[in-house]
């Protein structure tokens, strides 16, 4: 929290006034941000720039898609996946410098069950972990490794239907299964390398029902960018996934947790949100 109060005086520390006329607005409650950054379109700004972590890019490119306001990111939370992929790193200053310096790249949004998302979702141990810690009073990778250690053992593995375009394409039991517009979690866990912010195409990671210890001798893949080469994850690739089970699963959307019942239905928005990188970065080159 105080990290967080300390914001406005690195922008005024930090930030060109020759180059930005700026204003500072501060979320009140769950889903303010969204509020706020509604707001900000109407009155015509050219820019709103989230602070905070995935959660809190969420809620602001909520409000942004389908409009010309382009949305930037200040690096406020604790894992910053998002933040980290499009190059603004984990440093609230370097990340304020930076915004001097950038380009604008159009990238895809994603829908679950009607819900927006720019990152990540899915359903699994992983979600399960998120809503732990989202319901948990501790906060940052402390909470997630704890949530993980506590559950791991216990977990249930669900038997899960899953469908790409309409087509069924597995029936079995799985560990996650994650559903991917960009490629990584917070702290640098990498799950989906080969996914691109703007091909119109979900990339979808199966994580396989094997022995649980197995697992823990596949976590070092987070780090090199192989994880969806490990022998314990299939991969698929489609605009419109479904995911069935027989009971209320728990969920993730851009890392925010929660439960929905037995249907997930995921679509791409291709070419939906204008979003700011730094101009070195290489993000919409390809």
């Amino acid at each position: 929290m105080s990290r967080k109060k300390n914001v406005p005086v690195l922008i005024d520390n930090y930030l060109d006034k020759t180059q930005f006329d700026y204003t500072i607005a501060f979320t009140e409650y769950a889903g303010h941000a969204t509020a706020l950054a509604a707001e900000a379109v109407r009155q015509q700004y050219d820019i709103v720039v989230a602070v905070g972590g995935d959660g809190s890019v969420n809620e602001v490119a909520d409000a942004l898609i389908g409009t010309s306001v382009q949305l930037g990111i200040l690096p406020g939370g604790s894992g910053n996946g998002f933040a980290m992929h499009l190059g603004w790193g984990r440093s609230v200053v370097k990340a304020i410098k930076k915004l001097h310096h950038t380009k604008a790249i159009t990238i895809d949004t994603c829908l679950l069950n009607g819900r927006s998302f720019v990152n990540l979702a899915g359903t699994g141990f992983d979600a399960l972990v998120a809503y732990k810690a989202k319901e948990s009073t501790l906060r940052g990778l402390y909470a997630y490794i704890k949530f993980a250690i506590l559950e791991a053992w216990s977990y249930p593995i669900e038997t899960y239907t899953l469908l790409i375009d309409g087509e069924v394409v597995s029936k079995d039991a799985a560990l996650v299964i994650e559903v991917a517009n960009a490629q990584m979690f917070g702290y640098n866990f990498v799950i989906a390398p080969q996914a691109k912010l703007n091909d119109g195409i979900l990339d979808v990671l199966v994580v396989k029902k094997v022995p649980k210890w197995r697992y823990l001798f596949s976590l070092w893949r987070f780090f090199n960018r192989t994880f969806h080469k490990s022998s314990l994850v299939t991969t698929f690739s489609g605009q419109h996934i479904q995911i069935q089970c027989e009971h209320v699963m728990p969920v993730h959307v851009d890392g925010e947790g929660y439960y929905l019942d037995k249907v997930l239905d995921f679509k791409i928005v291709p070419s939906s949100l204008e979003v700011l990188v730094p101009a070195d970065n290489l993000i919409g080159k390809s």
